[in-house]
This record gives structure tokens, C-alpha cells and sequence, in this order.
């Protein structure tokens, strides 16, 4: 018979302090092969691989934590540092009132349409400057600034060539910068 693995009485205390090795003997599989290394050398092979597989999973598992664990740090750090690079700058108050900018910005989908492109005139002088304009020349500025068209789909709803869309919204537009210089009345 060939002479176990000699376990005393402190040796087997002190295995029962180590962590490591009370999470590798809670498998049945790994005690049978402990208890079979005390009385047998060729069981110590055994016992030895068992121990070293136990170990090297032990070894990726917390391989794994980590990595994950500093993945996450650093996202995170990431993530604050674009957000002080980049602060959403239209969630900032204006000036001292909790008025947002993005309060300010008017939604295309709630927004009235108003009733007449006069409308938009804030100033006395250029309101009249458009009133004194011709019918045609108000269609041409309220196709192109108010609806958006271009010259050609201007002409094409009028009748009319594109060039003289653009004489007559160029003559327009010189008649109002006109009053807005002058002031006129």
C-alpha cells in the first residue's frame, strides 16, 4: 500500500480557515477527493487538478468582475465628461427666471397660423410700407416667405415666369427696406 498525503490535526485546522478551500470542498466531488488524498498518493494527482481547474475559474470569475466593474467606471466617467462638454444648453435657465430656452421655442404642431402675412409686421412704418403695396406683390412675398415656395412654384401657380415672380418680389422687398431706412410713412 502506498503511504496518503499525512494530513495532521493543524493542518486540517488551518484548511478550515482558508476560504478558498472551504468553497472547493462544498462539491461532494472535491471532499471525496481530498478525504482519498489522505490515505492515497496517486488520489493527490487527482485532488491537485481538481483544485487547479477549481482555482484557474475562481481566477477568471474575479478576471471578469473586475473588467466589468472598470468597464463601467470608465463609461460612466465618460458619460459625465460629455455631459460637461456638452451641457443641453436649451435646459439652462434665461437669465434669473425658471424660463428654460426650450420654453421658448415655439412647437411647429401647437403653433396658430396667423390669420394674414400683415401680421407679422411689428412696426408701424413697415406695416404701412406693405399695405401700399400691390396685390400681387403681397402674394409674392407671402407664397415665398410665409408658404415657402420658390419662384418657379410661384410662377407656375400664378401664370406667370419666374423671372417676373422675382422682379416683382425684389420690387417689394426694395419698397419695405426702403420705408424701414427712411422711417416713412
Amino acid at each position: 500500500m502506498k503511504s496518503g498525503l499525512h494530513v495532521t490535526d493543524k493542518m486540517i485546522e488551518e484548511l478550515k480557515e482558508n476560504l478558498l478551500f472551504q468553497s472547493f470542498i462544498q462539491e461532494e466531488a472535491h471532499w471525496e477527493s481530498f478525504m482519498d488524498a489522505t490515505k492515497d498518493r496517486e488520489s493527490l494527482n487527482t485532488l491537485n487538478s481538481l483544485f487547479h481547474k477549481y482555482y484557474t475559474e475562481i481566477r477568471f470569475i474575479a478576471y471578469v468582475t473586475k473588467l466589468i466593474r472598470y468597464t463601467a467606471i470608465n463609461f460612466d466617467r465618460k458619460r459625465r465628461l460629455g455631459h460637461l462638454r456638452f451641457p443641453l444648453t436649451l435646459d439652462q435657465p434665461v437669465g434669473g427666471s425658471d424660463t428654460a430656452w426650450i420654453d421658448l421655442i415655439e412647437d411647429p404642431e401647437t403653433k396658430e397660423e396667423t390669420n394674414s402675412f400683415e401680421e407679422i409686421f411689428l412696426e408701424k412704418s413697415l406695416f404701412l410700407a406693405y399695405s401700399r403695396l400691390t396685390g400681387k406683390q403681397k402674394e409674392a412675398l407671402d407664397l415665398f416667405y410665409r408658404s415657402e415656395y420658390s419662384d418657379t412654384e410661384i410662377a407656375r401657380a400664378s401664370g406667370i415666369s419666374q423671372q417676373a415672380v422675382s422682379r416683382r418680389r425684389k420690387r417689394a422687398l426694395e419698397k419695405l427696406s426702403f420705408a424701414g431706412k427712411e422711417g416713412r410713412v
